[in-house]
């Protein structure tokens, strides 16, 4: 894929930033207040791991949340959200009044402008930003900077959770289930983020995928469900809904067993990579 956009984290897709390997338990992180006032944060992880070029938080909004926020922009490279329960509605510089329910994605590139304006109660999501630590420039009518002209042409990105929108074998495996969210071609390749969803229809085959390793790095969020997964460097474990675990380049890993139900997000980076057993 063409580079066309120059991120200030400086890496590209055909030169990409890698991470270490980690994992963090959905028990595991102190919840604390964030940029949204009356919200909840548990970092995750991925900053540490990957020398602050990303960030990933899950967040709970609670009661105290009603408006989110202002009309806001941020000077990042890259922000994305889903929704794991409840509601969030937002508004868009293009003048899209989105609902987004559980299932539901958000990409936003640099510099897009939006406004989150209600929160259900109930609501958690994923968000992953990079780098870490980047400016938020609130007001609908604040200018943006000479450096959003080349992200211009881009546009929020929202998906959501409906049966068409998952295809079986759109991707490494031809008996999963797999839902693109939309974020290869405006990243110019950078990071591809997809679902991958198994079913009692065509389950994955014992032993499941064998050994192998990538030449691209990795992070996944099971949303449902459980997978067992060796992985080079770590103990053999069960991964659940809310677990998070990280793999850096060329990590060997094999994931040898799961849950009918399975349902996981999972980050490449950068999206075109090999698939090597090992």
């Amino acid at each position: 894929m063409t580079q066309e956009t120059t991120w200030r984290s400086g890496w590209t897709a055909a030169d990409p930033m890698d991470i270490k390997t980690g994992f963090t338990a959905k028990g595991e992180g102190e919840w604390v207040s964030g940029a949204i006032p009356g919200a909840s944060y548990r970092d995750l992880g991925l900053a540490q791991n990957s020398g602050g070029l990303f960030d990933a938080q899950h967040i709970k909004f609670g009661d105290g949340v009603k408006g989110a926020t202002d009309w806001q922009f941020h000077d990042a490279d890259f922000q994305w959200f889903f929704v794991v329960k409840g509601e969030i509605k937002l508004l868009t510089e293009d003048g899209q009044d989105l609902s987004l329910g559980a299932g539901a994605s958000a990409y936003h590139p640099p510099y897009w402008r939006h406004q989150i304006y209600s929160v259900s109660s109930d609501c958690e999501a994923y968000e992953v930003v990079g780098p870490a630590i980047y400016e938020t420039v609130t007001g609908r009518d604040v200018p943006k900077p000479g450096a959003a002209a080349q992200f211009a042409h881009l546009k929020g990105v929202y998906t959501f959770d409906v049966p068409e929108s998952y295809v079986r074998g759109d991707g490494p495996r031809s008996w999963a289930m797999y839902r693109d969210l939309g974020t290869s071609t405006p990243t110019d390749g950078r990071v591809h983020i997809h679902i991958i969803k198994l079913d009692e229809v065509k389950p994955s085959p014992k032993g499941g995928t064998g050994a192998h390793a990538h030449t691209m790095a990795q992070w996944f969020l099971p949303i449902r469900g459980w997978i067992d997964i060796a992985a080079e460097g770590q103990p053999d474990r069960r991964l659940r809904a809310g677990d998070f675990m990280m793999l850096q380049r060329g990590a060997a890993h094999n994931a040898f067993d799961a849950s009918p139900d399975y349902m996981t997000l999972e980050f490449c980076v950068p999206a075109d990579y090999e698939t090597h057993p090992r």
